[in-house]
């Protein structure tokens, strides 16, 4: 299991605030490739549009989670930029060079987003992102993805129904309640 990360989905990971559904999904799937010893992959193009805005807590999570065996940091390299220029030229010759996107989309943030998914392409992996521009250009270009919001929540995250003793109405639940996490 390969799986490629975007800027958005890495955001979601390594933010301080307090846990949300998000974080979470993301969790349960870095879990589920550490135990079937596939890996992550940051390409570099994330990682510097996340050190954009990232302050040093944010930087030192990036780095542990780097410094894991089921890691790796992935360059936009020659293989990407055949992958690249083939979505370029496909979206020249078809009439728009910004396809899949719209004629307003921002072209550098096109060009940024294919070489993402360009990685991914060479590396056989598949992508989960929060960027719906990544996840639409995924589509167009035949690499497997999924956004953060569909990836499942972990069994061990999933709410549970409790039924409580007395007050409720014919043997009803009358309440739920969170699992600990």
């Amino acid at each position: 299991m390969r799986v490629l990360v975007d800027t958005n989905a890495l955001i979601y990971l390594l933010d301080r605030a307090p846990k949300d559904e998000l974080r979470v999904r993301l969790e349960g799937l870095v879990t589920e490739i550490e135990e079937t010893k596939g890996f992550l992959i940051i390409p570099t193009p994330v990682i510097a549009e996340y050190l954009v805005h990232a302050d040093t807590a944010r930087e030192a999570l990036l780095q542990a989670l780097v410094q894991s065996r089921f890691v790796r940091v992935e360059p936009f390299d020659l293989k990407a930029a055949y992958e690249c220029a083939d979505m370029d030229s496909r979206a020249r010759n078809g009439g728009n060079k910004r396809a899949p996107l719209g004629a307003t989309a921002n072209l550098q943030k096109v060009k940024v987003d294919r070489q993402i998914v360009a990685i991914a392409k060479s590396r056989n992996a598949s992508v989960v992102g929060g960027d719906a521009d990544v996840i639409a250009i995924c589509g167009w270009a035949g690499v497997h993805h999924k956004a953060v919001m569909d990836l499942p929540i972990p069994q061990s995250a999933a709410q549970r129904q409790i039924e409580l003793v007395g007050g409720g109405v014919k043997g009803q639940p009358i309440a739920a309640a969170r699992s600990p996490a």
